[in-house]
């Protein structure tokens, strides 16, 4: 369901719908819904466009373990998060 989906569903204001979420499993794993495009991507770091925020996600041994129409998976060991 797009965003205009679910402000009829749901009522929740267009600003909120079209918001990327992210979440942080522990120190291995972070998942963001509202991916745009990877900007860069080594082990020791991944930069993720998420539109109204870039994401900046830094440590080791990092990989890219699930792209979707708009949402990543990044796996590794997870030092910083940064919102740029």
């Amino acid at each position: 369901m797009n965003a205009k989906g679910l402000v009829n569903a749901f009522k929740i204001p267009i600003e909120q719908a079209a918001a990327p979420h992210f979440e942080i499993n522990g120190d291995s794993q972070f998942l963001a819904d509202g991916c745009l495009g990877i900007l860069h991507y080594d082990e020791n770091k991944v930069c993720l466009n998420c539109g109204s925020e870039i994401v900046e996600i830094e440590g080791s041994n990092l990989s890219l373990n699930h792209l979707g129409d708009d949402e990543a998976e990044v796996k590794g060991h997870i030092q910083t998060v940064k919102f740029v």
